[in-house]
């Protein structure tokens, strides 16, 4: 029978799950906040909140995405450490 204990999350692991779920979080409100304002027709008050709006998401997006894949290449070299392969 396999032993499926599993190690715990190391923190790094937590850190960029963490770090990615935010910044995707905080870009999806900020389209949506766009979506609203602009079929609503109205105007964000100023203009560093408006740039801020418009483009955090171009950078906060990509930067998830590229935290989730760091998170399973990290997750499989923690898996390899644990789960050595057995020669033959």
């Amino acid at each position: 029978m396999p032993d499926e204990s599993r190690p715990p999350a190391s923190r790094l692991q937590r850190s960029l799950a963490f770090f990615s779920l935010i910044l995707i979080g905080l870009s999806v409100i900020a389209i949506v906040i766009l979506l609203i304002v602009g079929g609503a027709g109205m105007k964000i008050p100023t203009t560093q909140l408006q740039y801020f709006v418009q483009f955090f998401p171009l950078v906060a997006l990509p930067l998830g995405a590229l935290g989730i894949i760091a998170l399973f290449v990290v997750g499989a070299i923690e898996h390899r450490r644990h789960n050595p392969r057995q020669s033959k």
